[in-house]
């Protein structure tokens, strides 16, 4: 027996909702439903053998509720990437502070969840894009799904200059970097001829697609793209969203014109500048 990818628990009070959720789920080849509660309680002691990779929340259950429950999985169980299913919006911070790593109306469409499951399964935090201007203002870095009906914001980005780079473009390139993006560079590791990380804290959040959309617009600039999130799991993310050290963060790979003179003293004056000012 073949053994689908993503393996999923749902709790919810209503035995309709969970039937209406196993038949729309199941039809996907990925995704298989393991098991199904009324109550956070009864699913407690079945975590282990379940093994979920997925657990899906109605954030009003009867009993310990979903936030607190939510909150004694990811301290028990790791990793555990449970998407609160809700029909209010008022318990987001709760939810995420709790671990809790999707946020989503129960109105939401069948595809835009499917999609959802998978994108948290891949390690990204998914919320409903009608919550955006909450968690920009309250967190500006959560990282938001890119498909269907949701957004992604982010406010810290980095930047990988992997090639060896010609001095002159490196230092046009930062001069330009902060003013078109906006943004401030917080830190700057490596060198001219080894490779260079560069960190930008923006001014306001944006989406990948206007970062990269303006990086592109710097004639220094040859290419650019973004280079794939790593897996995460739900307790990296509940260190993020009580640590801002820690939040991810979106990196793009830029590689820059070479036909410029190469020109060391040049860079040295620029960083001295930049370390005085």
């Amino acid at each position: 027996m073949i053994t689908k990818s993503i393996q999923i628990l749902l709790i919810d009070y209503h035995e309709i909702v969970r039937c209406g959720l196993r038949h729309m789920l199941e039809q996907e080849k990925d995704m298989e439903i393991v098991g199904e509660y009324s109550s956070a309680e009864k699913s407690l002691h079945q975590m282990k053998p379940l093994s979920p990779d997925i657990v899906l929340m109605d954030s009003e259950i009867p009993g310990i509720g979903g936030i607190e429950a939510t909150r004694l999985y990811c301290q028990q169980y790791t990793p555990c990437n449970v998407i609160i299913l809700t029909t209010c919006d008022g318990c987001l911070t709760e939810a995420l502070n709790a671990g809790a790593t999707g946020y989503l109306l129960k109105d939401i469409k069948q595809q835009d969840l499917v999609r959802a499951i998978r994108k948290v399964n891949r390690g990204e935090l998914v919320i409903d894009e009608r919550f955006a201007l909450q968690v920009a203002t309250e967190g500006p870095e959560y990282l938001l799904s890119a498909n269907g009906t949701y957004a992604t914001l982010v406010k810290k980005v980095e930047l990988i200059i992997r090639e060896f780079t010609n001095i002159t473009c490196l230092l046009r390139f930062l001069c330009k970097l902060e003013g078109t993006l906006e943004a401030t560079i917080t830190q700057q590791i490596g060198s001219w001829d080894k490779g260079t990380n560069i960190i930008i804290l923006l001014s306001k959040a944006a989406s990948p697609a206007d970062i990269l959309a303006k990086l592109e617009e710097i004639l220094e600039v040859k290419s650019v793209k973004e280079e794939p999130a790593a897996q995460t799991n739900s307790s990296h993310y509940k260190k993020f969203i009580t640590k801002i050290s820690t939040r991810p963060h979106l990196k793009f790979v830029v590689t820059l014109h070479q036909d410029n003179v190469n020109n060391k003293k040049e860079l040295v004056n620029f960083q001295t500048s930049r370390l005085t000012s």
